[in-house]
């Protein structure tokens, strides 16, 4: 039988090889990312919607919304670039409490890690309480795979089309 620490401590080994797994993977999805937003910028004119390469989340994916609408070799990629879009915002908020959020407890409680979170509301921090439910790890291990490989493949397919077009590299 278990003893409470070494319970807490199976507990606490759980929540880090899902707090690793969030990080590991949004990091290779976000590389993706860069080289979409790389490619854009650098080969594709979009020097001239943004005076710098994009390099935090939001900046990132507003410039992807602009180039979609003003650089016509993007045009057969929109919808793909929109619902990335949308899995990067969705999934952003939930790799920002993981990464960002303060645990209040190290035992999970029925399977649920209880966290605080500063966020900011105009001027002000408020505090947030969330709880981590292991029995949603399974989908949004899915979730972050799936998007790593959607911005690798679309990614690759934007770079191959910048080169093939004839774009400066």
């Amino acid at each position: 039988m278990c003893s409470p620490e070494d319970s807490a401590i199976g507990d606490l080994d759980s929540l880090f090889n899902v707090v690793g797994f969030v990080v590991i993977q949004w990091g290779q999805a976000e590389q993706s990312l860069d080289l979409i937003i790389s490619t854009i910028y650098q080969n594709l004119g979009g020097e001239k919607l943004a005076k710098r390469l994009p390099k935090m989340l939001d900046t990132k994916l507003n410039f992807i919304q602009e180039a979609t609408a003003n650089i016509s070799e993007l045009n057969s990629f929109e919808d793909r670039l929109s619902e990335l879009k949308a899995e990067f915002r969705r999934l952003g908020v939930i790799r920002n409490d993981f990464v960002h959020g303060a645990i209040a407890d190290t035992k999970a409680i029925d399977g649920k890690f209880s966290f605080v979170k500063f966020d900011f509301k105009k001027e002000f921090h408020i505090v947030r309480d969330f709880e981590i439910d292991g029995t949603h790890v399974p989908k949004l291990r899915s979730d972050l795979i799936k998007l790593g490989r959607t911005t690798t493949e679309l990614a690759h397919e934007i770079w191959d089309m910048s080169v093939n077009n004839g774009q400066r590299t």
